[in-house]
């Protein structure tokens, strides 16, 4: 019998580098889960993220329609933002690409500003591109069509045994959403994400690019921002790799999407 695993959480984040949101379900593509990475953050005109401002944390994000956004924090009203479509257009670097994006104003602007306390701009992208990552283990999703902000595959995969597996070894546990998957699964050993080729559920398959290198934002407390230095000390005592791409500490898979579907918390995927 073929080996499977659950899907027990789906996250979407519908602004690069904020909070997401968890769903029952979701429509997903080549390009990724629909509404994911709308939006991006930028600091003196490039990509920011919670690494460098971990109070975006402190941002909540959900997508309300394809062109409707809300905002939330703890100490801030609510903003519904509609995407705009005739902003001032930008040419900034994403990850080594040169891409189009069209400002979204100074309303939007003053308001993640003031709760993430940096003077910030909200971004779309103009139009879709193709994102080029010339690196050998990236060659599943190197040159596909890229409609989001997403960092290097469109998936991101988390494992829930993994996360006991880590915790068991932290003086303070921490929850998934440290990691920022976009599926979380169970029913797999600590760390078989590795090796796995392809997750299938009917007309969609989720095909491994390579594992997710991990950063500060793993440090970072995805409702207060406040960072510390775990669970990235322990991770890199003994899921460090030589040569890695970004710091070579592993958690989670990065995945290609072949085919689309909607996928729900309990579907059930074939491993391969």
């Amino acid at each position: 019998m073929a080996q499977t695993c659950t899907i027990t959480t789906i996250y979407q984040y519908p602004v690069k580098s904020c909070r997401g949101v968890s769903e029952e379900a979701a429509e997903i593509s080549s390009t990724g889960i629909v509404g994911d990475r709308q939006l991006m953050v930028l600091k003196d005109g490039k990509f920011v993220n919670q690494a460098r401002v971990p109070l975006l944390a402190r941002v909540a994000t959900r997508r309300i329609d394809e062109s409707t956004i809300e905002f939330a924090a703890s100490d801030a009203d609510q903003v519904a933002h509609s995407i705009a479509q005739d902003g001032e257009v930008l040419t900034v670097d994403f990850y080594g690409n040169r891409v189009g994006v069209v400002d979204q104003g100074d309303a939007l602007s003053q308001w993640i500003s003031s709760v993430a306390q940096n003077d910030l701009r909200v971004v779309s992208l103009e139009k879709t591109f193709k994102r080029a990552i010339p690196l050998e283990e990236f060659a599943v999703v190197d040159g596909a069509d890229q409609s989001r902000f997403v960092d290097v595959a469109p998936i991101l995969v988390t494992n829930e045994a993994s996360l006991e597996d880590l915790n068991g070894r932290l003086d303070e546990t921490v929850p998934m959403n440290r990691f920022r998957p976009n599926i979380v699964v169970e029913g797999l050993d600590a760390f078989a994400e590795d090796g796995v080729a392809k997750l299938t559920n009917g007309s969609v398959e989720l095909v491994r690019a390579t594992h997710c290198e991990r950063c500060a934002v793993t440090c970072t407390d995805q409702e207060t921002g406040e960072r510390k230095s775990e669970p990235l000390k322990t991770l890199r005592g003994y899921r460090h790799r030589e040569n890695g791409y970004a710091g070579g500490v592993m958690f989670g898979s990065y995945m290609g999407v072949v085919g689309e579907a909607t996928i729900r918390v309990g579907d059930v995927l074939t491993v391969s």
